[in-house]
Formats: C-alpha cells, sequence, structure tokens
C-alpha cells in the first residue's frame, strides 16, 4: 500500500512540477533536457521509494534543465515521461517487487456450502461475463435461498474453482 501510494505521489509529482511559472525565463527552451531531466527526477524518485530510502518525492521547483519551457509543453513532457516509465523494465520490476512484499489473502475453497449444478453455471456465467456486474436477482433465483453471506462465499468458492483450473 505504502509502496503504491508513494508512486502515485511520485508520477503526480511531476505535473505539480509543471505548474510552476516558467514566465520571464530568458534562452531558448532545451525540452529535450528538461524531458530527460524530469525523466532522472522520476527514476531516482521511484527507486528511492522501492528501495525504502529518504523521501522520494520530488521537489516542488522544474529542473533546471526545464528554464524557459512553456506550462504545456513541460506538462506533455511530464505526460510522456510518466508514459514512457510506466512502460518501462523497472516499472514492471517495481510491480513485480511490490506484489511479492504482499500478503496474500487465502480464500477457502471449500466453504461448505452444497452448490447445485445451476448455481454453480450461474456463478461462473456471471464472474466471465464482460459486463463487469453480477445480476444477483437471477442468482437466488438459480441458487435459492442463500443469505448475502453464503452468496458471497458462493462466489468466492467457484472464483478459486475457477482459478485452480487455470493453467
Amino acid at each position: 500500500m505504502h509502496t503504491r501510494t508513494t508512486a502515485a505521489a511520485l508520477l503526480l509529482g511531476l505535473t505539480v512540477l509543471t505548474g510552476c511559472s516558467s514566465a520571464g525565463s530568458s534562452g531558448k527552451a532545451d525540452t529535450a533536457a528538461c524531458k530527460a531531466a524530469m525523466a532522472k527526477q522520476l527514476g531516482d524518485g521511484m527507486a528511492s521509494a522501492f528501495a525504502n530510502t529518504a523521501s522520494p518525492l520530488p521537489t516542488a521547483a522544474r529542473p533546471a534543465a526545464c528554464a524557459g519551457v512553456d506550462d504545456a509543453t513541460a506538462q506533455r513532457l511530464a505526460g510522456e515521461v510518466t508514459k514512457e516509465w510506466l512502460a518501462s523494465d523497472q516499472a514492471d520490476q517495481a510491480a513485480e517487487d511490490a506484489l511479492k512484499s504482499v500478503d496474500p489473502v487465502p480464500v477457502p475453497t471449500d466453504t461448505g456450502l452444497q452448490l447445485t449444478d445451476d448455481c454453480r453455471d450461474w456463478i461462473k456465467t456471471e464472474l466471465l461475463d464482460s459486463t463487469g456486474d453480477i445480476d444477483a436477482t437471477a442468482g437466488y433465483g438459480a441458487c435459492g435461498d442463500l443469505t448475502d453471506d453464503e452468496m458471497t462465499q458462493a462466489v468466492d468458492q467457484v472464483t478459486q474453482e475457477l482459478i485452480d483450473a487455470t493453467p
């Protein structure tokens, strides 16, 4: 949870950096250098966050390399940097590491409920359809007079059966 919160804060931190006004800055803006500096700042912050070291959040100031870059361009660059980081091997590794640190929540496979074939088939259909919604009214018709807790247990049981059956 801490890792996800830190990652989100870092990614949003780049957006904060783009809000600092660059009006009145002199010299020619170097967007490539600005983008590279943002990428380094994000990479360093994420590495620090996942290593649980000192404060990983970027500062509230733009990198010096972004001097003269207008706000709209800075926001576009921050979006590009974030998108590229999320598609990177570093992000994949960070996600894998974060998942390894999470304690799995066991789902009981035998809830003691005796499900009819109609009930089990209805639950499977609901879990596998593309709507993302479960029609509980139809479920109570297929599964009988289960309490809300028993229905939850039945769904958990069938979910685990589907997971166990997946190669």
